[in-house]
């Protein structure tokens, strides 16, 4: 038992590490959220969080209840309870949507760490927070299979998207991922314009 709460308390610690990285100072409440669901979309694109879930009322939730992740035999059953929670209308009145937002980030982050560990949340989450209008729920969903089937094609992804990727190969390889990704999330689409959706994404 020891190793598994010394796991958890670990994964509890870098999923506060990444919260309090996203929700840099000074970061407007609804520039924090677009964050924050980029995360919570994500779990529930990995069938990690209930796709009912708000972030706000997940970080609510986790305030409220004064639940601890090293109670439970994983960061995953820590996040069920928190979801199982009854609100207390009342008592939500206390707490900033702020306050839940960043708590709400934490536990989707702690519960993405857990079950993919070395995928880089942190870029991620910046890169798709920075085009919110390009990474759609669908195109979200077409990425979680991604990462379940090989997670490798992340990091290619996010180096073609910040613009840091020069090997003209990598370049090309994550273009073809991307393009893939457009089609599959928007059947109906032309390769040209899958193509160009792509191109105009790179920084």
């Amino acid at each position: 038992m020891g190793i598994i709460l010394g796991t958890i308390a670990a994964i509890a610690a870098a999923a506060t590490t990444v919260a309090k990285t996203l929700a840099v100072a000074g970061l407007a409440v609804q520039g924090l959220k677009a964050i924050a669901n980029v995360l919570t979309g994500l779990g529930k694109a990995l069938g990690l969080i209930k796709p009912e879930t708000k972030v706000e009322d997940l970080g609510d939730k986790a305030i409220q209840s004064e639940y601890h992740p090293e109670d439970f035999d994983s960061y995953a059953e820590y996040v069920k309870a928190v979801e199982d929670y009854d609100l207390d209308t009342e008592k939500s009145k206390l707490t900033t949507e702020e306050e839940k937002i960043k708590k709400g980030m934490e536990l989707a982050a702690g519960v993405t760490i857990e079950k993919y560990q070395g995928f880089p949340i942190e870029d991620f989450c910046v890169a798709v927070g920075q085009n919110p209008a390009y990474f759609t729920d669908a195109k979200m969903g077409e990425i979680a299979k991604l990462m379940q089937a090989d997670g490798q094609h992340i990091p290619s992804i996010l180096n073609y998207v910040d613009g840091s990727e020069k090997d003209s190969a990598k370049i090309q390889g994550a273009v073809d991922t991307l393009v893939s990704v457009e089609k599959s999330a928007n059947p109906g689409i032309s390769d040209k314009e899958a193509y160009r959706n792509v191109m105009e994404v790179r920084k």
